[in-house]
């Protein structure tokens, strides 16, 4: 690895009323920027993250009447991995048997995507498990990760009229598992005003995902937004998977009209804004007609003065210049929506090594979910990763959405009938395509004390093309890769759970040494670049490990 450079990267900002061309030129730039991290760093030389003034992981709204909710039980039979990799539609929803959430089964689906599920404890290479035995700073687990453990999204429902609950805005509170009120009235016909024409009136309304980048930055400064854009599409996974195993899939909007959201929620766009749209569809049993005259109007855009404000924990909230002109670059209008612009797979340039057969583990997604927890080093170097089991996990990781944008690239340190190398997956055939690439990664190319690059049996990197994706999606394609890229690794991430794999999504590699190591220069793929990686092994035996479950 080269020797560090002091100097900060910069990034164009745009100005006012960017342009499409200046946006697009200040997410390469960042992107680049990121690649380059290892060595010229993106925060000042003096940055270090305040553990005292540590943002708190749960947002809470002081003074809002709040509604508890039913807990997440496996009992509820919420489905099981196969059901929601193999998902394949035909019909409608009531057709296939799920005519869509009850208050239960939402409530059971936020808890096991973004409620507190167990408290965990264990001695791992993090060596802070002295740290961890004390209440106030135990690790608390959930189904979805998230780059240091920060979790900067948030959850708003926006019910329709005739559902259990009454119409208005209501915050998840993750910490209590309730719903915190916000206002009431009917929002959903400013939420529909704001997507795209051909989405269709959901019976349950919107359940509206959003960032508070504060979240993540106060660790991780300008690389923040990185990290938390693929922690919201690990979100948006999670979820994925549940709707799948229930029949019923709710594919989430990205293309829509962000400032119009924000002002029916009532955010500042400085310290929070929306990200994804989420469509709900709600059982009849539990729908109603309501009477003329029973649903209050909206409120008022913003919320005005009486609206609960959420309790900021922080005394002094930072600002990073390279994450806001990321934000402000990528945020705003409407995005182009035409994915049939996106650039197609090219043709296999070599014979294709086809994989065994995808047996995908029958578990229950709410045990998975409960149970997940990241491998934090325990890789075991000895045993060989199976074919079997590579084939698995690349299959489910390809289920996220048939992966129009990400794709996969594997590097084979151990695997049992695979050559090393590096390869890419084509889910098109469920098989390996050679890269020809040599390259492989050093124990210098993992920066962190937490992993150890040759324990890894695979390296599997989450790659894209950035110049044709923003060519064709603007400046909002980096939201979506990104978001594609989060959901793909939790769905490898709950596969390698099921099959009793250790798996790490790690943050610390070097990724330019990283697209080196899975790509040709001579196949012209010098535009590859990688997003996130995970490193996969079988599970090293014995542990020392508290994991005590509250479902």
């Amino acid at each position: 690895m080269a020797e560090a450079d002091t100097a900060r990267a910069t990034l164009p900002t745009p100005g006012p009323h960017p342009t499409g061309p200046a946006r697009v030129a200040t997410v390469l730039a960042h992107i680049e920027a990121v690649r380059d991290r290892p060595r010229r760093g993106l925060d000042d030389a003096d940055f270090t993250p305040d553990w005292s003034d540590r943002p708190s992981p749960h947002t809470a709204h002081p003074g809002a009447e709040e509604f508890p909710l039913p807990t997440a039980c496996p009992a509820d039979g919420v489905g099981s991995l196969a059901d929601a990799v193999t998902y394949a539609p035909s019909g409608t929803a009531a057709e296939r048997g799920d005519p869509g959430l009850t208050l239960r089964s939402f409530a059971g689906a936020l808890h096991l995507t973004a409620g507190i599920l167990s408290r965990r404890w264990q001695i791992d290479w993090n060596g802070d498990a002295a740290r961890r035995a004390r209440l106030r700073t135990a690790a608390w687990g959930r189904g979805t990760p998230s780059g240091g453990a920060n979790h900067p999204w948030e959850l708003y429902w926006v019910p329709a009229p005739g559902l259990p609950l009454a119409p208005g805005l209501l915050h998840y509170a993750s910490g209590r598992h309730t719903l915190e009120r916000l206002a009431t009235g009917d929002a959903t016909p400013a939420i529909r005003a704001a997507l795209p024409a051909h989405t269709p009136p959901p019976t349950g309304g919107y359940l509206i995902c959003t960032l508070r980048p504060w979240k993540t930055a106060f660790k991780y400064g300008n690389f923040a937004y990185h990290v938390a854009t693929h922690d919201m599409g690990a979100f948006l996974g999670s979820w994925n998977l549940l709707r799948r195993a229930a029949g019923d899939p709710a594919p989430a909007v990205l293309d829509f009209d962000e400032r119009a959201v924000n002002r029916v929620l009532g955010l500042d766009p400085g310290e929070e804004s929306a990200y994804a749209v989420l469509p709900l569809a709600w059982h009849p049993d539990e729908r109603r007609t309501p009477l003329p005259g029973t649903t209050p109007p909206p409120a008022p855009a913003g919320g005005g003065p009486g609206r609960p404000r959420p309790r900021e924990k922080s005394r002094s909230p930072r600002s990073f210049p390279l994450l806001n002109a990321l934000r402000h670059a990528t945020t705003g209008d409407r995005p182009p929506t035409t994915p049939a612009a996106t650039p197609p797979t090219p043709p296999p340039t070599a014979p294709l090594l086809p994989l065994p057969p995808a047996v995908i583990p029958g578990a229950g997604l709410a045990g998975l979910l409960s149970r997940r927890r990241s491998a934090v080093g325990r890789l075991d170097p000895r045993t060989p990763l199976t074919a079997e089991d590579l084939a698995v996990v690349l299959r489910s990781a390809a289920a996220a959405g048939e992966l129009p944008l990400v794709r996969l690239r594997v590097i084979a340190q151990r695997i049992k009938k695979i050559k090393p190398g590096s390869y890419e997956y084509r889910p098109e055939q469920h098989a390996l395509l050679p890269t020809g690439s040599t390259s492989r990664l050093a124990p210098h190319d993992y920066a962190l004390d937490n992993y150890a690059v040759a324990h890894a049996a695979a390296v599997i990197a989450f790659t894209w093309r950035p110049a044709p994706v923003l060519d064709a999606l603007g400046a909002h394609g980096y939201r979506a890769a990104h978001a594609e890229a989060g959901a793909a690794a939790q769905h490898l991430h709950l596969a390698a759970q099921a099959l009793g794999l250790a798996c790490g999504l790690v943050l610390g590699t070097d990724l330019r040494a990283v697209d080196h190591a899975v790509t040709d220069p001579a196949d012209g793929e010098d535009e590859l670049r990688t997003s996130l990686c995970a490193f996969l092994a079988p599970r090293l035996p014995g542990t020392a490990t508290l994991d005590d479950r509250l479902v």
